[in-house]
């Protein structure tokens, strides 16, 4: 990375947080969708406005576990392969995301697409969409309730006409949606996630239950510059569904492109804190990149769990495409 990052750029992320927290003026904080640490490095997860924002096919892979050790903690699954495609001035790609929270766990697969338009020298502006479909699942015979009867012998009844006593599945179509802006210093970007919203319908139960699909709005910054052999990359998340926000902010230090130090936190005030968040990571090699994040958490619930812990490994194969081959090498004595 080149060190031709200006200090003056520094206060675009102060304008956007300053504009998104008006907007938010009067709304509370809260977690909202699967709350993944290291979306920075894995873009597409958060926007799909990133696929094949780079020149490489990229894989990537993380899992989390969050608040462990208590009981019916939520933890996860990410992963997704994307390249580019120069000819079309496009991305394509695939993710598969999971969600376990309790008895309820969450599925969606989608394919990727995205565009990415030159609108200068150095900006380009991108704009995606993620299709496919979502799929919840819920274990209505671990359920307990306060009157319900459970007798050794067998048989469930909750004494409640609104919860299942078997396990129920629902299916929907999913959207993502989103746009990007960036350069070699700068992503910014916002996305608009479960655009389809609506109500899942669980069958394989005679009762009737509906989860609702509530759609989400993602914002995100970073900017890098290097110093020497050390890069640095500061970033903020902001997830929102129109009712509550959870803001994340982290900065990540790269020591001669090889070792990854980084920390943040996660709320905004002493009564919206969440976790500290501290991550470490290696490029193995050219290609092959491990992260680790731990989130020590702040809020009353961190007397009740050891924290959280992910994972994330990332695998680039240069791919080339369009961009052709030098010619044979012609011996000549001329050259000689």
């Amino acid at each position: 990375m080149k060190n031709v990052m200006r200090i003056c750029h520094f206060p675009l992320t102060l304008l956007l947080t300053s504009l998104f927290l008006i907007i938010q003026l009067t709304v509370g904080f809260g977690q909202q969708l699967p709350q993944f640490a290291l979306t920075s490095w894995s873009l597409t997860e958060m926007n799909p406005a990133a696929t094949g924002a780079g020149e490489d096919l990229i894989f990537n892979g993380a899992a989390r576990r969050q608040w462990n050790a208590l009981p019916g903690s939520p933890s996860g699954y990410h992963i997704s392969a994307h390249m580019p495609f120069p000819a079309i001035q496009s991305g394509l790609g695939i993710s598969l995301l999971q969600d376990q929270i309790g008895l309820l766990s969450n599925l969606e697969a989608t394919i990727l697409y995205a565009y990415h338009l030159p609108i200068s020298r150095e900006w380009t502006l991108s704009g995606g969409i993620a299709a496919g479909l979502f799929q919840s699942g819920l274990d209505g015979s671990s359920i307990r309730t306060p009157d319900g009867q459970y007798p050794d012998g067998g048989g469930i009844d909750h004494q409640d006409g609104q919860l299942p006593v078997g396990q129920v599945n629902a299916l929907s179509p999913l959207i993502h949606a989103g746009a990007m802006v960036s350069n070699q210093q700068w992503t910014v970007g916002s996305s608009f996630r479960y655009a389809q919203g609506g109500k899942l319908s669980f069958t394989g139960s005679d009762v009737k239950t509906a989860l609702q699909i509530q759609p989400h709005v993602m914002l995100h910054a970073s900017w890098q510059t290097a110093i020497g052999d050390l890069a640095i990359m500061p970033t903020t998340v902001w997830m929102s569904d129109l009712s509550q926000v959870q803001a994340t902010t982290q900065c990540y230090l790269t020591w001669r492109e090889r070792f990854i130090l980084g920390g943040g936190y996660r709320g905004w005030s002493n009564h919206t804190q969440d976790a500290i968040l501290l991550t470490a990571g290696v490029h193995v090699s050219d290609r092959f990149l491990f992260m680790y994040a731990y989130e020590s958490g702040l809020s009353p619930l961190k007397q009740t769990h050891n924290g959280s812990f992910e994972l994330m490994i990332q695998y680039r194969i240069p791919t080339g495409i369009n961009k052709g081959k030098l010619p044979g090498i012609i011996y000549n004595p001329r050259f000689l």
